[in-house]
């Protein structure tokens, strides 16, 4: 009852966030020809040159998206991050493109504030708002690059395209509202940290399995003793990245509900690891 619970919250956060950033796109950006990155921005682009809704857009590029994330990612995260774009393209669509304020800066700091805020709540809650999310993640499984670099140059790619269409006055508001929005996103959730986790567990073998089939990672396990009854225990150490911490914590309670967890930020991994 409490897991399902939980998938519910996680699921009604999910949705407010993705109308949340319609609303912040429809209100604050496009009114003002303002570019956001990723697949949303150029929906942008392709709505002002073909006249095509934006919401459509997004999930017509994400569609193809959605199949290489459940190949190279988890399913919980897709599961999350389809629910995202659904709903970021229904919002895109129904609610009325108005400028709330005429001032291009103010307009590009809110907008690029609540665009943070929402990615960065999604993220936290174990999904994304598509594009270049999975896009960067894919890539920096295979080609071993930061997700956060990879997400800045396809940014960047789709930044000058705006400029060229648009005028560079119109696209410097939009660099703005993307630093803007980057900044929101590492207050509430910083995706590029590692994480790790010392584990300390009566069922260490269940855990063990459990981990592995989540992460396909290596885990350093010891022999240890509780302080109060004198019992044997088993001290798991291993490193996530903070995309997986919601699924590792759920996999962590199903098996071993009384297992203390104790969760760090890494600075730096070195040696193989896989992401």
């Amino acid at each position: 009852m409490l897991v399902l619970l939980r998938i519910v919250y996680q699921m009604l956060l999910v949705v407010l966030c993705s109308a949340l950033f319609g609303f912040s796109n429809n209100n604050f950006l496009i009114p003002h020809q303002l570019a956001s990155g990723g697949v949303t921005g150029i929906a942008f682009i392709i709505h002002h040159l073909l006249q095509v809704n934006t919401g459509l857009i997004v999930l017509l590029i994400n569609i193809p998206l959605f199949v290489l994330g459940i190949v190279y990612i988890g399913k919980r995260f897709i599961l999350f991050t389809i629910i995202s774009v659904v709903v970021l393209s229904y919002s895109l669509k129904v609610i009325p493109i108005h400028a709330v304020s005429d001032d291009l800066l103010l307009s590009s700091i809110i907008g690029g504030a609540l665009n943070g805020i929402a990615i960065g709540l999604v993220i936290r809650t174990g999904g994304s708002t598509g594009g270049v999310d999975i896009i960067s993640l894919i890539l920096s499984q295979k080609r071993n690059m930061q997700v956060g670099f990879l997400g800045g140059v396809i940014n960047l790619i789709i930044v000058g395209t705006s400029g060229f269409i648009f005028g560079w006055n119109i696209t410097l508001y939009t660099v703005i509202a993307i630093y803007v929005s980057g900044r929101a996103v590492d207050m509430v959730y910083t995706t590029q940290n590692k994480l790790t986790l010392r584990i300390v567990s009566d069922k260490g073998d269940e855990l063990i399995k459990a981990l592995i089939l989540l992460h396909s990672r290596g885990i350093t396990v010891h022999d240890a003793e509780g302080a109060y009854e004198h019992k044997p225990k088993k001290v798991l150490t291993t490193v996530i990245t903070r995309f997986e911490l919601n699924e590792t914590k759920h996999a962590i309670r199903k098996t071993d509900p009384h297992a203390f967890v104790n969760i760090t930020q890494t600075l730096e991994v070195m040696g193989r690891f896989r992401k």
